[in-house]
């Protein structure tokens, strides 16, 4: 466990550690859109046996950062350009659900832990460890989801957690002051959401997924050449 000891906390499980160190291997482009993960070469590297690894496979699998064919071969997902369309599809249309239901049902605990992720942003954007800016990112809007306290809103958008993260990992690397004006319309939501205000919640969070995607083509557009 030569690796695994250097890069995470000793109290987390091995499947867990995997898990950690293949995800960040993949949203941080050391594994590649495409690459095959041969269990064998990764079981060596990190000095672990194969059942961690296949458990982690599966984990990676559910989030959508994996595909694994029938022949149980493993490849990195390579997302298109019409994944992430469809998936602004589903988001400009369920996120600011979730940011109306969240305006209306949140707990004072879900308030505060909304708050910590907008606070841990604002660190975190001075740096220049885009995973950790990512993974902010990322807890702001789940926090929200989880205050709507509708089980099935998380479910599917929890299901969107893969292809999403290559979509922000994009935008972020594209466009590294981009954070600084998602904190900006990240705080106005969670103002709305904290004075209750749900239709403004709804359009908020709307106004910035059309943002977001907008930036996305952009930078789609330049990489095309258009």
């Amino acid at each position: 466990m030569r690796i695994i000891k250097a890069i995470v906390k000793k109290r987390a499980t091995l499947k867990t550690q995997v898990y950690d160190y293949l995800k960040e291997q993949i949203l941080m482009g050391r594994l590649k859109p495409g690459e095959r993960l041969i269990e064998e070469k990764i079981a060596e590297e990190l000095q672990v046996s194969r059942s961690p690894i296949r458990e982690s496979i599966r984990m990676l699998e559910k989030d959508g950062l994996l595909f694994v064919n029938n022949s149980g071969g493993v490849t990195v997902v390579e997302p298109s350009i019409e994944d992430y369309q469809h998936l602004y599809e589903c988001r400009v249309e369920m996120e600011p659900l979730a940011a109306f239901y969240a305006a209306e049902r949140r707990t004072h605990e879900q308030l505060e832990t909304i708050r910590t992720s907008l606070l841990q942003m604002g660190k975190i954007s001075e740096t220049n460890n885009l995973k950790k800016v990512h993974d902010t990112n990322v807890n702001f809007h789940e926090a929200v989801v989880m205050a709507t306290g509708n089980k099935f809103l998380v479910t599917m958008l929890t299901a969107f957690r893969g292809v999403n993260s290559f979509y922000r990992k994009s935008i972020l690397e594209e466009n590294p002051l981009h954070m600084e004006h998602a904190i900006h319309e990240h705080q106005q939501i969670f103002q709305a959401i904290v004075d209750q205000d749900a239709e403004a919640a709804k359009r908020l969070m709307k106004a910035h997924i059309e943002s977001d995607y907008n930036l996305f083509m952009e930078f789609c557009s330049k990489d095309l050449g258009g």
